[in-house]
């Protein structure tokens, strides 16, 4: 894993530099780390495969929300945590997609609870690629770009962000194949990737440009792995 902290704060950084080396020996992982005392630095020097960023707010010049704003120009995935003195900033993060914020004085239990959400993001970034046999031969689809899949009959139709591929197959079977990768049920006929449920309205689910049926036996289910994909819980 990949990581930079961007805070002028020297102190601070020394400390998180420690929380993550701590982090990293007790968890058996390996974090290549990075420093930036200057946000510009930050910027003019940035490259695409970093995983996670953790930027104070409160920086002389240009400050942590305005370099993530330049910053959501060149990436717009990277998962990014704020550190400030105060709550009230951070809620500028959102404006961002800063999935979370520290606030100062950072305790290392505090920090281990951020950084474990933030792996839970990190691994939905990390794409999975399957094969279907569609009726125009064998295509490659990104997991991440399925919105839906939708039974009909002995077919399965894969509503991407791409278009539609038509399968003949099993949906319990698909099912299981996805659901490391937040997809749950509606109802017996479609398959939803939770990452493009945009609103929940009585009984209808809205993903991407469609509406899809909820049935009463499984929207308790579905609004659960609902709640808990947007706290970046699982």
């Amino acid at each position: 894993m990949k990581v930079a902290i961007v805070d002028d704060d020297i102190k601070i950084t020394k400390l998180l530099s420690e929380y993550v080396n701590k982090y990293e020996k007790l968890n058996n992982m390996i974090i290549k780390l990075s420093i930036f005392h200057n946000p510009n630095e930050f910027l003019s020097s940035y490259t695409k495969d970093y995983d996670l960023i953790i930027m104070d707010i409160e920086m002389p010049g240009l400050n942590g929300i305005e370099t993530a704003k330049e910053l959501r120009q060149i990436d717009a995935s990277v998962v990014l945590i704020f550190v400030t003195n105060m709550a009230q900033y951070a809620i500028q993060g959102y404006e961002v997609e800063a999935i979370d914020y520290v606030i100062k004085p950072i305790s290392y239990a505090d920090f281990t609870l951020k950084i474990q959400k933030a792996i839970r993001y990190i691994e939905r970034n990390h794409d999975k690629k399957i094969a279907i046999n569609s009726q125009d031969g064998v295509v490659n689809i990104k997991v991440s770009d399925i919105c839906y899949i939708e039974i009909v009959r002995h077919y399965l139709i894969y509503h991407t962000v791409f278009g539609e591929y038509t399968v003949r197959g099993v949906m319990k079977e698909t099912e299981k194949n996805l659901e490391n990768y937040h997809f749950i049920r509606t109802n017996h006929c479609y398959l939803v990737n939770l990452k493009y449920v945009s609103a929940i309205k009585g009984n209808m689910v809205k993903v991407g440009k469609d509406e899809l049926p909820i049935s009463r036996n499984k929207k308790k289910t579905f609004m659960v792995a609902f709640t808990r994909y947007m706290g970046g819980m699982n």
